[in-house]
């Protein structure tokens, strides 16, 4: 019965694979902060960043064992010791940020990394970006605004948010460059590995001890954080960025939902206006950066033909 169902899936087409596993992963995602958000009502987010990584490593260990330590080899030690102090970044501002903040907010405010990226990818690679490109950004930018609404006081929550985004950017660009030459595996075992010391050190001036009920609460935002990952890689690698990114920003229908049932939240207008204006610029963004790299690709495969 069960080899039959899979017969099935695989027999779907590729596309339509990529598009399944990408709203899976946006819910993964929702899910992930739905229960670091509760989790931190009993336990402080330095502690759960600092679970949360720990708790990888045995999910990882079995792929490493299965094919010798050559898997997590990395060509790019430095760059991989950088992502790992912008992923510890990144990952305990997200959770203090998420344990105050409204999850619809928080997932909204998450869709501008694809913003920061490119600013950060044109002031360091030099990449070169047009008028449309930067028009995008800059009407990303005003959508965050929105959600922030700085007319009234901004609170710690929403701007930790922010700054994890900026962070998670920095990291999203290294990781660019590490799978030119590193394996899926190496860069999760990496990124998992080297988030653990800062997130110790965190976590040590809030340190309580954790009951069972705690401890499986972190193993399922753990899991469900791998799976996250693990499905995206899956729609990445297989589907178009112009058909799977606008999926991505189903995440804000689940964090909403999520943050109604389980914590009673009702999103503000500005988040719904401000949510869609950052997600018209961010799909503008990935859907440009997408046709440019095509047509590089062209350019080279016409080049080669003539030589």
């Amino acid at each position: 019965m069960i080899n039959k169902v899979l017969n099935a899936f695989n027999a779907l087409p590729i596309v339509f694979l990529a598009g399944i596993f990408m709203i899976f992963s946006g819910v993964c995602a929702s899910l992930t902060s739905a229960f670091v958000r509760l989790a931190s009502q009993e336990m402080h987010p330095f502690q759960i960043a600092f679970f949360r990584t720990v708790l990888v490593i045995p999910l990882i260990a079995p792929i490493i064992i299965k094919n010798n330590l050559s898997v997590i080899r990395t060509n790019y030690p430095f760059l991989t010791f950088i992502r790992s102090i912008a992923g510890s970044g990144a990952m305990l501002f997200s959770f203090y940020g998420i344990s105050m903040t409204e999850l619809s907010k928080a997932q909204a405010l998450s869709f501008t990394i694809p913003i920061f990226a490119t600013l950060l990818a044109i002031i360091f690679f030099n990449e070169l970006v047009g008028f449309r490109r930067w028009s995008a950004m800059l009407l990303g930018f005003i959508g965050a605004l929105i959600v922030l609404r700085p007319d009234l006081n901004i609170s710690i929550g929403p701007v930790s948010v922010i700054i994890a985004c900026i962070l998670w950017s920095i990291s999203v660009l290294l990781a660019k460059k590490l799978t030119e030459s590193d394996t899926n595996v190496s860069i999760t075992f990496w990124q998992s590995v080297g988030i653990i010391p800062l997130s110790f050190l965190a976590s040590i001036f809030v340190w309580q001890w954790i009951n069972f009920h705690q401890f499986l609460l972190l193993l399922f935002i753990t899991f469900v954080g791998t799976l996250t990952q693990l499905s995206l890689n899956y729609a990445l690698k297989r589907g178009k960025i112009s058909f799977i990114l606008p999926l991505d920003y189903l995440r804000l229908i689940w964090a909403v939902t999520l943050g109604y049932i389980m914590f009673g939240e009702i999103p503000l207008q500005t988040v719904w206006v401000g949510g869609t204006i950052i997600v018209a610029a961010t799909t503008y963004i990935g859907i440009r950066e997408n046709y440019i790299l095509n047509q590089n690709r062209k350019s080279t495969r016409n080049i080669l033909d003539h030589h």
